[in-house]
Formats: C-alpha cells, structure tokens, sequence
C-alpha cells in the first residue's frame, strides 16, 4: 500500500519556501480551502516542480511570477468537476420565476445578459442555451442574447470552446435530450452548433479582478451563477465578492449560489425568493419588489348560509373498509426514470424508500449518494461507505466517495479511496464499461481518478 503522502509530496511540505509560496497562492487565487490543506497544495505544487525540473521551491518561486507558470499552476488548483443540467431544481426555477421575470422586463431593449462565473469546463453555459431556446426560443427571436463563461483556468477553457464531453459530464441525460442537443462521436458527445451560437468563454479571475468592469463586458447582467466556487474562498473574500457581484446585476437581477453557498452574507446584499426546490436570490430594486406569488382573488360575495341539516335517520353500520393494495416499492429503473425527466427530488424520495425496503441493495445506495451530493442534501459519504460495505469492490462508490471526503477537506480518506479506486481498475481494460457508471470507460475513469493522485501515486 502507498503511503498517504508521497515523497516528493513530503519534500515539498518540508521545504523552508513552502510557507511563501503557499501565501502567495493564497492571495492571488483566493483559494482558502487550501489554507488549512497543506498535503493537498504540496502534492500539486509537487506535479508542478517535476514538470518545470527543478527540486527546490526556492527555484520554482523565480518562475512562478510568469503569467504562463502562474496559469499551470493554477490549473492544478483548480475544481473542475461539473455536468449537464447539475442541480436541475435551480434551472427549473431559472425557466419558472427568473428568465421570464427579465423576459418582461427587457422586452422593449430585447438583450438578455447571462453570466456564469466559475463556469469550469463549461457544461453550465451549454445547459443555459439549451434551457433558453428550448423554453423561450420564440421570445427571444431577433433578441441580443450573451452567456458569459469565466475561469481562471484556461485549460478549463478551452475545452468549453470546444464543447466536447465524455460519458461522465452527460450522465444522467435521457436519449432523446442527448440525440437533440448532442453529436455522439467515438467516445465524447459535442454539443450541436445551434445550441452554441450565445455563448463565449473568457479569463478572469474573480478574487483580483475588478466588479463591475464594463470594459470587459462584466457589467448589466441580468442573471449570474457562481455555483461551488464561494466555498473555496475565505470569510472576507466572499463577502467582497458577493459585492461585486451585485454590482455587475442589474436592478432586480438574479443571483444563483450553490446549496452550501447561503448564509447571512448573502442575505445582506440579496433577497431571497423561495421557489419550490431552490431559492434564487434578487438584487434589490426600488421600482420592483421582491417576486411573490400572487394573492388568491377575493370571493365576489359572501358565503351563503348553510344548508339546515336533514332530519337524522336510523344508523347503518358502515362496511368494512376496504384497504388498498400496498403500493409498489419503486425500483432503480423507476429512480432513473424519475431523474431522466428532471424529477430529481422524487428521484431522491423514490431512492430513499427503495434503500428502506430494501437494505442490502448497494446500487440503491450509491445512486442514493449521488442524488443526495447533486442536491446538496443528506450525508452522501454515508451512502457510499454503505455501498462499498455491501460492495467491497464497488469501484465507482470508491471514487464518489473520494470526491465527496475531498470536497471536506478530508485529504488522507480521500487519497485511499482514490487510490482504491485506481487499484480496482487494475485489471480491466480501457474499453470495458464501468459498473453502474451509465456509459463510463474504465479508461474515463482512470484518466480522471489520475488527476487526483500525485505522479508516483497515478502511475501505481
């Protein structure tokens, strides 16, 4: 078994410059969740160091002010986990409340400015498109329409440019929405020219640069998602940045966060507007309020009086109540179907009342923790540690639960489980299908449990 830390990980932390070069990172990215992480900044500052060929950090300091190593570096840093449609609730909401809200309110201008900032790898920004020409397509003929991606990575980037996906990032997507919205080619799935015609991808860095800058077109949004990326900075960091993000809204714009993402920060500077499913959150503005649901229409007139009661008859024994047949435990199939339809908090009910009934089911729990991790809710490490019990070579529960101890900040149980998930790889081939990964390659999956282990750990 390897060791928790790599060497190469350990010289790292021992190096005397680790302290300087961890609090420059910090202050140019704003990344606090490595503030108290030191294994898992030095194991990334470790794949930067073999890859530039230097052993001290006291060398790779002199190359890290370059705008190019700063950028590589940054890229290792960087969280890119992201699909299609994530968190469905909070796009229902969008075509709901929001988008027909700005809709309304800019039809005599006809723009509608979209940004999503932290956009990763950019299926957000497809999934907005699609969303927008599915639901409004009519509305917004002869429409200026910008969607905005922006992230400090680049090489995040370019891939949104080139708006081509795995398996991975389209899961959960039924047929006919990938055959509308998707080219299916080899092993990746491009997203149709028709439904990339608003979207653009640009750099920026969202702790150091300026909100609003209308120069750079970061200005009059109409609505913005900065889903999963708060959590990453620091109290102070956040605040600020929720300023600035109100800044670049319009009066009585949109504010989308993640679920983990709320809090009296946010309350501050927007106001919430519960909707069924997510709370979208409003900039606010003096000629609006908040959006409610309208009032029930007053009765026309009075209640008329009650009927007089008939005289009372003899008493009948009643028949005995007949019970209904108990209703069926829903099954996977029944779950995924729920989930392919954008049902996802029936999906998640269907799943908890399977594993009820059925405990040792370990497919029910992971796909219980998955459904749990995508809507913020329950204690998906749970649900897959109950999985890899019932399962012990349940290679994907491995690798969900990975993430999920890493998103915690908890390194060491997240490198084993990695690590146990590469190792259950070891004797298949790239081209098989991995269990219960709904199109995932064995190969998929290798490259990416690869990018979460340090070289000496990803190459066995």
């Amino acid at each position: 078994m390897t060791n928790a830390i790599s060497a190469r990980t350990q010289a790292v932390l021992d190096d005397p410059v680790f302290p300087v070069v961890k609090a420059q990172v910090l202050q140019r990215t704003g990344l606090a969740y490595y503030a108290d992480k030191d294994s898992a900044l030095a194991e990334r500052l470790a794949r930067r160091l073999e890859e530039r060929g230097v052993t001290r950090l006291s060398d790779y300091l002199t190359l890290l002010p370059a705008a190019a190593e700063f950028q590589a570096l940054v890229n290792e840093l960087a969280v890119g986990e992201t699909f299609f449609f994530r968190y469905i609730e909070q796009f229902e909401a969008l075509r709901a409340v929001a988008i027909p809200e700005c809709l309304r309110r800019n039809r005599n201008r006809r723009t509608l400015r979209i940004w999503s900032a932290g956009c990763a790898t950019g299926p957000e920004v497809y999934t907005l498109e699609i969303l927008l020409k599915q639901n409004f397509g009519a509305e917004l003929e002869g429409w200026q329409v910008t969607l905005l991606g922006t992230d400090l990575n680049r090489a995040f980037l370019d891939q949104a440019r080139r708006a081509s996906y795995s398996h991975w990032a389209v899961r959960g997507l039924p047929e006919d929405t990938l055959s509308a919205y998707f080219h299916h080619h080899r092993q990746s799935w491009q997203v149709r020219p028709e439904y990339r015609e608003w979207a653009r991808f640009e750099v920026f860095n969202l702790v150091e640069g300026r909100l609003p800058d209308p120069a750079r077109g970061l200005a009059a949004f109409d609505i913005v998602l900065c889903r999963n990326v708060m959590i990453y900075f620091d109290e102070p960091t956040r605040a600020r940045l929720l300023r600035g993000l109100r800044d670049t809204l319009v009066d009585g714009g949109w504010l989308v966060v993640g679920h983990a993402e709320t809090g009296p920060e946010i309350g501050a500077v927007f106001t919430p507007v519960p909707v069924p499913g997510a709370t979208l959150y409003r900039k606010p503005d003096p000629l609006c309020r908040a959006a409610e649901p309208p009032p029930l229409p007053p009765l026309a007139q009075p209640l008329p009086p009650p009927e007089p009661e008939p005289p009372r008859k003899r008493a009948v024994k009643p028949a005995e109540p007949v019970e209904p047949p108990p209703r069926p435990v829903p099954t996977l199939t029944d779950v995924e179907e729920l989930a392919e339809r954008g049902e996802r908090g029936a999906a998640l009910d269907a799943c908890l009342e399977l594993v009820e009934h059925d405990r040792f089911n370990a497919a029910a729990h992971f796909r219980l923790g998955q459904l749990e991790d995508e809507a913020g809710a329950g204690d998906p490490v749970a649900a897959f540690r109950r999985a890899l019990y019932l399962e012990p070579d349940f290679t994907l529960a491995d690798y969900h639960l990975a993430l999920a101890y890493w998103r915690r900040g908890k390194l060491g149980p997240a490198q084993r489980h990695f690590r146990n998930a590469r190792d259950g790889l070891a004797k298949h081939a790239d081209e098989e299908l991995v269990a219960h990964g709904r199109g995932l390659t064995v190969g998929e999956l290798r490259g990416m449990i690869a990018l979460w282990l340090s070289g000496d750990e990803a190459r066995g």
